[in-house]
């Protein structure tokens, strides 16, 4: 297993290199110096420039509303929490592989918060790099779950329809990339807009869409605008190409559509799966959600989140969407995603392992949480990557929280 890890994160990096889609420092990469992870700093040196790199980001990312180059609003804690018991039943210190432990393996990812959970009950748990219990952490595209979640329960409502076109529902948006397509192909990275892979060259469509969405200091074009000059690179439904603009678009569709801003969405959203905590969602300099990447919460809080999945108590569209399996076009019509995510589809904003009905979320710098919807059980994590993605450590932690649930689905 741990050579078949290597070879296809060593085959995607390769990939990524021979096709020129990156530049350096990439969005993409593996195998950096972990002494800067532990270099020593003062706050007073963390600027826009360096925020999202070692060793600043493990704080950047866990005091977002503090660094965020725009602004947040709240997002509410539940009227009534779920209330944890502490279970401490998965041993932690058992072996992961034949080289090292489960904590061993969080310590070699940079994991700083760790939940396991089923049924309300903590069955482990584990916190590093600086990081509690009640800290919150940015989700990074983690949050792009959570905006489809919202999408559809206003689908379920009545409010929108999933063959709607988008510029149906936001008439500016007519003879746009995004525009033309449906809000379910929106929902299932299938609008035809472009992915965005380099966001460290000054000038690229990626790097000023970070200062769009809060993540750099620039100067703006307006996020609006931003979005309707998404790139296109396949016609609607044609192919699978992972972009923000869709998720951040869903949101600008939701509060047309129900007259609420997107922040008191998501706090009904937070009432319905028990989050015991505050959080915030990253908001624009012209005003709009960014639930692309910038939704924080506690690492309770985002398992409780995927609890509520693994329970069946999400919209029923949205199960319609993420449990079918036929959604392959992430593997059919991106070759990286084929190397790195074989067997897995994607619909709604989620990632879906048929072969082991699980579900997952999952974020740059290693912000992934898994749902068995066989069990219940679910497995979420922060981490603290040096990039964007690192290939390897990806793997390691798909492979140790499958090994997890298997291991929790033996004990039934």
């Amino acid at each position: 297993m741990k050579t078949v890890i290597k070879t296809t994160a060593a085959i995607i990096l390769a990939t990524l290199i021979s096709s020129n889609a990156l530049a350096t420092p990439s969005a993409i990469g593996g195998d950096f110096n972990l002494q800067d992870f532990y270099k020593p700093y003062t706050l007073n040196e963390i600027t826009p420039q360096n925020m999202q790199s070692w060793p600043y980001y493990k704080h950047v990312s866990a005091n977002w509303d503090e660094y965020v180059q725009t602004t947040t609003e709240q997002i509410d804690a539940a009227k009534t929490p779920v209330t944890l018991e502490q279970g401490n039943s998965f041993n932690l210190n058992g072996t992961f592989t034949e080289n090292k432990t489960y904590i061993q393996s969080l310590v070699d990812t940079q994991t700083k918060g760790l939940v396991i959970l089923k049924d309300n009950q903590v069955l482990a748990e584990f916190y590093d790099n600086g990081f509690g219990v009640n800290d919150t952490n940015l989700l990074q595209s983690a949050s792009k779950t959570l905006a489809a979640v919202v999408t559809h329960k206003l689908m379920d409502d009545g409010l929108i329809g999933a063959e709607d076109k988008v510029s149906k529902i936001l008439p500016d948006f007519a003879g746009t990339t995004i525009g033309e397509a449906t809000v379910q192909q929106v929902l299932d990275m299938t609008s035809g807009a472009s992915t965005i892979l380099d966001f460290h060259t000054p000038g690229s469509n990626g790097y000023q869409w970070e200062i769009e969405i809060g993540l750099k200091a620039g100067k703006s074009i307006g996020h609006t605008q931003a979005i309707k000059d998404a790139v296109k690179s396949a016609k609607p439904g044609e192919a699978w190409n992972y972009s923000d603009k869709n998720t951040d678009t869903l949101a600008l569709i939701s509060e047309k559509v129900s007259g609420k801003k997107f922040s008191t969405l998501l706090s009904e959203l937070s009432s319905n799966f028990g989050a015991n905590h505050s959080g915030s969602i990253a908001i624009t300099n012209e005003g709009n959600a960014s639930p692309s990447y910038g939704i924080s919460l506690t690492t309770r809080d985002y398992a409780l989140f995927h609890q509520w999945i693994a329970q069946g108590k999400a919209p029923k569209s949205y199960y319609g969407s993420v449990l079918d399996a036929n959604k392959n076009q992430i593997t059919t019509t991106n070759e990286i995603a084929a190397q790195l995510m074989p067997g897995v589809s994607y619909g709604s904003q989620t990632y879906f392992i048929a072969e082991d009905n699980v579900l997952y979320s999952s974020g740059s710098f290693g912000q992934i949480a898994f749902s068995d919807m066989e069990t219940g059980v679910v497995v979420a994590m922060y981490q603290d990557w040096a990039v964007n993605a690192e290939p390897e450590k990806f793997s390691e932690s798909r492979e140790r929280a499958m090994k997890i649930i298997k291991e929790l689905r033996a004990q039934k």
